[in-house]
């Protein structure tokens, strides 16, 4: 009897040890990784800076002190006027079709054109295209077209990318920053089919996990170049809304004051120049590190905030959460059989 106790004690022990250790070779990694890069030099570019994600993270950016290209499909539509009067003299507008070759080699030379004397190349790209597919038009599923759109800008542009930049990218040690998949916390919700949280578009979830495959065989690729490739994952309540692209009813107002001594920033914006509050900022945080980290993380997850973060996770996995995903696909799978019959 105390030969068992003895041993069940030892258990505990090497559990308790094991956990200890882990902890603090997280914390370890994190402080490693807070070393922060400067600003005020540094160029970055950001796909898709029209939809709702891509304007607040350009805007952003811009208001630490980077110098930012915001890549649009419509220099002439609401977003694209709305990213022009923001008022940062760091915010920069141009064209760009990541599918397209001429339209990619058009923004390299004009980012080349403004780099500061002793900038040697780009410090990170984000790729945002891809978000906010419509749904299908069509009964039983997605249209092919649509796909086919979503493949080509996501995954197809995403390789573009990587081909135009990487010269530039190697020549600072930048970085490629994608908006990968979600973060996996709702694979129980989005194996059982369960649409209230977790992904419910065919299209939005192909595109990005095809991201995710092709940013894994760009990290073997990219490394001997010194370029890390970073995913950024919403959880389960963003990759939702990054496909639905609701409309925000929350705005905040950009800084007024010019993030560098001496430079010249505009008064504060009015109610049609704010930019919408997608992203948290707990997520904008995310997108901060995996931007100024010296040594970023193979991916960065984009929620909410630290507690919805927790609930997230005890909700994919808790058992009443399998089980009720598991009724409602039934029922869903039910119902179909019923209109095909």
């Amino acid at each position: 009897m105390e030969g068992q106790l003895l041993w069940v004690l030892i258990v505990q022990l090497c559990v308790i040890v094991f956990v200890a250790v882990c902890i603090l070779i997280f914390i370890l990694k994190k402080l490693v990784g807070r070393s922060k890069v400067p600003t005020g030099s540094k160029t970055i570019l950001v796909t898709a800076a029209d939809s709702v994600i891509g304007t607040q993270i350009a805007t952003h950016l811009a208001s630490i002190g980077f110098r930012v290209f915001a890549g649009v499909n419509d220099v002439n539509s609401k977003a694209s006027l709305r990213l022009k009067t923001c008022g940062s003299p760091w915010l920069h507008v141009i064209p760009l079709d990541v599918t397209n070759n001429d339209s990619l080699a058009y923004t390299i030379k004009a980012i080349g054109r403004s780099f500061h004397a002793g900038e040697k190349g780009l410090w990170a790209v984000l790729h945002l295209a891809g978000t906010g597919v419509k749904n299908s038009s069509k009964i039983g599923g997605d249209d092919e077209e649509q796909l086919r759109t979503a493949l080509e800008v996501t995954v197809v542009g995403m390789y573009k990318l990587v081909q135009a930049f990487l010269p530039l990218l190697s020549a600072a040690k930048g970085r490629f920053i994608i908006l990968g998949a979600d973060d996996g916390m709702s694979l129980g919700l989005r194996v059982w089919g369960s649409g209230s949280i977790g992904i419910t578009h065919g299209v939005w979830t192909a595109a990005r996990f095809a991201a995710e495959g092709l940013a894994g065989g760009l990290r073997a690729k990219l490394r001997p170049h010194g370029v890390p490739v970073v995913s950024l994952h919403p959880d389960a309540f963003y990759a939702q809304r990054l496909n639905e692209l609701p409309k925000p009813s929350v705005v905040y107002e950009l800084r007024t004051e010019s993030p560098v001594p001496g430079g010249n920033w505009s008064a504060a914006t009015t109610l049609d120049e704010s930019v919408p509050e997608f992203l948290s900022p707990y997520a904008i945080q995310a997108v901060e590190e995996s931007i100024l980290n010296t040594n970023p993380d193979e991916c960065y997850v984009l929620a909410p905030s630290a507690s919805s973060r927790i609930k997230s996770m005890m909700i994919a996995f808790s058992p009443s959460c399998v089980s009720n995903a598991v009724t409602k696909q039934h029922k869903h799978d039910k119902a179909e059989h019923i209109i095909a019959v």
